[in-house]
């Protein structure tokens, strides 16, 4: 039985979807950890617009979520307590981590077109030590803003 608690504290989760077919189940997960986060959301995208993803990091911008996008394209309503920040270089990564411990990162750009009608993957981890070089990426450029 320990053995069992070991493995299931020290197991990584990987969650891998293909777009457009898991398109629906993509998009739960999305709002899903937003809604969840209790601390902070970092987000390295190159465009932002998609309502329903927009509407969720209001949501918990509004609970007192710290969220950080790095941004290239937005369009939309977001809330005064986002902090936006437009990169001197490109950004074209598609990066979100969930509370420093959650990371979202793939091909889709958050607009409704990457979802429903593009060929894109999204992978979903929390693999300590991928998660911690993702940290230092945003770390970079937090530091470079």
């Amino acid at each position: 039985m320990l053995t069992f608690i070991l493995f299931s504290f020290s197991f990584s989760d990987d969650k891998l979807y293909f777009l457009p077919a898991q398109n629906k189940e993509v998009k739960k997960e999305i709002r899903s950890l937003i809604s969840n986060a209790q601390h902070n959301i970092d987000l390295a995208i190159y465009n932002i617009r998609y309502s329903k993803f927009i509407d969720e990091l209001n949501k918990a911008a509004i609970r007192g979520v710290a969220i950080n996008i790095f941004y290239e394209k937005k369009d939309g309503k977001f809330h005064k307590n986002i902090k936006f920040y437009k990169t001197s270089k490109k950004m074209h990564t598609k990066i979100a981590i969930f509370d420093g411990n959650i990371v979202l990162f793939g091909s889709a750009n958050w607009k409704k077109e990457s979802y429903k009608n593009n060929y894109e993957v999204v992978n979903i981890i929390n693999d300590e030590n991928k998660v911690k070089k993702f940290n230092e990426f945003f770390k970079k450029l937090k530091e470079e803003n």
